[in-house]
């Protein structure tokens, strides 16, 4: 597949890559890779699975799930000298990958794009989409020059179409949900969407934790002939903004969005409900250790910190530090002055 001297350059470059990742983007690189390992295993591997590395094409099960076998995203700069050259191919495809970034931001940014009447669990991590430039440029000729405006709303889905969705899009087709028309279907409230979100086990190492559930907060272009759903007009719900024309069950239910063009949605954010795993919960366990030992033993601490400031403050005071520091300006005056002498 590649000489040496093209192994050789791949792995220093990732290297490179690797060691600049802080903590937050290790957090969106794991999910970008539980996202591919996920797809890989899925059932409906064949349409979820993609876009698919060429490298990995034509390959058995048993190589692939050897070249997804990793160790935490936090220790590859460690031990990425001991991965396979496909596995070097594979990290360095998802990290050069331009289509969009992961950044992970505050819950409450993300949460507060939709005005919620109901309570909503809230989620562990949320993840902020930043598409590349021909894709935003994209999606604003698609608003007419602001004629039509945004607004978000949520997504339930399995984990395992988030690959998919991310990379290539919303396929409006696809959906089995057909009760109030062709199309994809979102709701103003999380709790809603909550529902079609299961849980689904992830790879042991990863940072998200041991089972997972995705809920997507979507930007979408509202185009009346493509976006159904109930709006104020200032006189009452208008009708024709609810029905979908192949609908089984009359007009759209208040809070639910139903869009028919698979171009005027977007996700702009990945929220992530977590059950934690081992990594997660050694990481939790020594926090709060720490936590229950400095609680636990305060009154002491504050002693301790007390006694070590009046011990700095008698040494600073002692005639012993005192002649010391006389000796040290001294020198330091000798010296200095000394050598200016002698460039004179």
């Amino acid at each position: 597949m590649s000489t040496g001297k093209d192994i050789d350059e791949e792995r220093r470059l990732l290297f490179e890559r690797l060691s600049t990742l802080n903590q937050s983007e290790l957090h969106a690189f794991d999910l970008q890779l539980t996202l591919l390992r996920t797809a890989f295993e899925s059932y409906k591997r064949e349409t979820v699975f993609k876009p698919c590395p060429s490298f990995l094409v034509g390959l058995t099960d048993d190589e692939l799930h050897n070249v997804f076998r990793l160790p935490p995203v936090t220790a590859f700069a460690s031990v990425f000298d001991q991965f396979s050259d496909l596995q070097v191919f594979l990290l360095n495809w998802l990290l050069t990958r331009d289509t969009f970034k992961l950044n992970i931001v505050p819950v409450e940014t993300a949460l507060s794009h939709v005005k919620h009447q109901l309570s909503v669990p809230k989620p562990d991590f949320a993840f902020e989409i930043n598409y590349n430039q021909v894709r935003n440029e994209r999606f604003h000729d698609l608003t007419g020059n602001n004629r039509y405006k945004t607004f978000y709303a949520y997504h339930g889905t399995r984990l395992d179409n988030l690959h998919s969705i991310l990379h290539i899009g919303f396929l409006g087709h696809m959906n089995k949900l057909s009760l109030f028309g062709s199309g994809t279907y979102f709701s103003l409230e999380p709790s809603v969407s909550l529902h079609y979100s299961p849980f689904a086990s992830v790879w042991a190492n990863s940072l998200l934790g041991k089972r997972v559930s995705c809920l997507l907060l979507c930007e979408i272009i509202d185009h009346p002939d493509h976006v159904k759903c109930a709006i104020e007009n200032g006189t009452g719900n208008n009708q024709d903004r609810r029905i979908v024309s192949d609908t089984q069950a009359g007009a759209v239910p208040e809070k639910y969005v139903v869009v028919t063009s698979n171009e005027l949605v977007r996700v702009k954010y990945v929220l992530i409900y977590s059950e934690p795993n081992d990594l997660m919960q050694l990481d939790q366990v020594a926090r709060s250790r720490l936590r229950t030992f400095f609680s636990t033993h305060r009154y002491n601490l504050y002693l301790l910190f007390y006694f070590i400031l009046l011990l700095l403050i008698g040494f600073f005071n002692s005639n012993l530090f005192k002649f010391y520091w006389r000796l040290f300006k001294k020198r330091s005056n000798h010296l200095l002055f000394g050598s200016w002498h002698l460039a004179q």
